[in-house]
């Protein structure tokens, strides 16, 4: 599925605090600004088309465990009278917190930013996070264009730059750019002898697959959404691209 939109809204607020649209999907939460105790974030992915997925991470703020006492140091020797200021909770304030380590604040945004990134990486919105991921530079070279050499004889080219268009906008953000795929998630359609198949690429394509595939020796298990919003010329155009792109040659789609 393709993703329209991610909302992400924080402790049951009606409106979201950021509205991301394109990959990467970050953002950064200041946590100095909550005040100490629970939390929850709510993440909200609408996919085009319709359908919406929400996921809700409850996490703990921490910043300001302990009192801070100013105007006596530790183990300081000291005469007459002397005026201490006891400080909670005041984040501009210029002092060494006691008590709570750099690193612990560290290790509290890390387990914040991590359940965000556990949500897209293990949830059918894998996607976000794969769409981050570029291909290194021999495999770049592999797509379509990159030393490839020309077209394969009896395939429309004008038919190979529309079917490029469509699989960039629907299938690229799985299968990659390069169409290695990502090994475990999503099968190579470079090098895939099932491609071979005409009415097997149209079929799939159409109505998509669910179940165990094995692609060179290895299985993957996953579902693919079809694309029943796709008209046949488009489908015609992106099975012909994937046919004979990234070292591919199967020829022109009948």
């Amino acid at each position: 599925m393709v993703v329209d939109r991610i909302e992400v809204y924080l402790d049951g607020g009606e409106s979201p605090i950021a509205v991301l649209k394109e990959p990467p999907y970050r953002l950064k939460l200041d946590t100095r600004t909550l005040p100490d105790g629970e939390h929850v974030l709510r993440v909200q992915t609408h996919y085009r088309g319709g359908g919406m997925e929400i996921r809700e991470i409850p996490f703990t703020v921490n910043n300001y465990p302990d009192v801070l006492v100013l105007g006596l140091d530790e183990k300081s020797e000291v005469s007459g009278e002397v005026e201490l200021r006891l400080a909670v909770g005041e984040p501009d304030l210029p002092v060494e917190r006691v008590g709570v380590s750099a690193w612990a604040y560290v290790a509290a945004l890390v387990v914040v930013l991590g359940g965000i990134w556990s949500y897209f990486a293990l949830s059918p919105a894998t996607e976000k996070i794969i769409a981050e991921v570029a291909p290194p530079p021999a495999q770049e070279a592999q797509a379509h264009g990159g030393g490839q050499g020309a077209v394969p004889a009896g395939v429309d080219p004008a038919l190979m730059e529309k079917g490029k268009a469509v699989y960039e906008a629907n299938c690229a953000a799985c299968h990659q750019a390069n169409g290695q795929g990502l090994p475990g998630a999503f099968p190579p359609l470079a090098g895939n002898p099932n491609l071979q198949d005409v009415g097997h690429v149209i079929s799939v394509t159409k109505n998509g697959l669910q179940g165990p595939i094995t692609v060179n020796g290895q299985t993957y298990n996953g579902v693919m959404p079809g694309f029943p919003q796709l008209s046949d010329e488009e489908v015609k155009a992106v099975a012909t691209y994937i046919r004979n792109s990234w070292g591919n040659a199967f020829g022109p789609v009948e």
